[in-house]
């Protein structure tokens, strides 16, 4: 039942790494909610890039399916 309500967002992010700002963009699924999608987002981020959280930054989000 929750499978029907996740959707696509493309997210797009800054981040502080070795002293310069790189910018890019993820693709998650998650459900229609700000607060969730900017925590997961962040944390996928943080994950993918070897970042601290707190260097993420989330530019915006927008739905793509």
């Amino acid at each position: 039942m929750l499978k029907n309500k996740l959707k696509m967002f493309k997210v797009d992010y800054s981040i502080l790494k070795n002293g310069k700002i790189v910018k890019g963009f993820i693709v998650i699924q998650s459900v229609k909610d700000a607060e969730i999608i900017v925590k997961s987002a962040k944390l996928d981020i943080s994950t993918k890039e070897r970042v601290f959280i707190q260097d993420v930054k989330i530019l915006r989000f927008k739905s793509i399916s």
